[in-house]
């Protein structure tokens, strides 16, 4: 039997030697590569066939980065089976974000020891336990935020429009282009660009016609 060919991607090279030396010598698990960066874990899915993702969620200085990469992954690599380990705990925007992002599963650094039996799981079972159903209320929720109107205000963020050209187009002010913007933001409580969260809300799929 072939062994999971495993990646672990995590800028803590204490948590990085510490899994290697973990799963040294594993009879199902191959701990293939620790990569240090989300660039690095990119580049090594460009080149290697991998079964499983092993992610953190906080990393480049303390950012966090680990969903988008989870997200990017899912639309990327559909074939790969993402698990989280973080040490974020009580935090349910990001439980519920990972397995919107298309995590199979998340377990707390406390519980590293569960880690080969959710490998193993996640490559016997297609679907992890309650993540499609839990990704499917996170989509909910989000797609009620938005009207008709926020979403087309989106798509046109996402195709590369600025605002004074979706105000020509939408043939409205340039006060109440900003003004919409910022209320999805606000529905959101998002504190990036209008542009990052009009290309998550796309990779979502939220932005897609009813």
């Amino acid at each position: 039997m072939n062994k999971v060919k495993v990646l672990y991607v995590e800028d803590d090279s204490e948590w990085r030697n510490g899994l290697s030396d973990f799963f040294s010598g594993h009879g199902r698990i191959d701990l293939f590569a620790c990569a240090a960066s989300i660039e690095e874990g990119f580049a090594i899915l460009r080149d290697e066939h991998i079964d499983v993702v092993v992610l953190d969620i906080i990393m480049n200085h303390h950012k966090l980065t680990g969903l988008d990469a989870a997200l990017d992954i899912t639309i990327q690599y559909p074939e790969v089976k993402i698990i989280m380990l973080s040490s974020l705990q009580d935090d349910d925007d990001i439980f519920n974000e990972a397995f919107m992002n298309g995590a199979y599963d998340y377990l707390y650094k406390d519980d590293f020891e569960k880690l080969p039996e959710t490998i193993c799981e996640a490559m016997n079972n297609r679907m992890s336990k309650y993540g499609a159903r839990l990704k499917k209320l996170v989509y909910e929720k989000k797609r009620n935020l938005m009207s008709s109107s926020d979403r087309t205000l989106l798509r046109m963020i996402s195709n590369g429009k600025t605002q004074v050209q979706i105000a020509e187009e939408l043939n409205v002010s340039l006060a109440a282009v900003k003004k919409q913007v910022g209320r999805v933001m606000k529905k959101f409580d998002w504190k990036g660009s209008s542009y990052d969260l009009a290309e998550k809300c796309c990779k979502w799929g939220l932005l897609e016609e009813e």
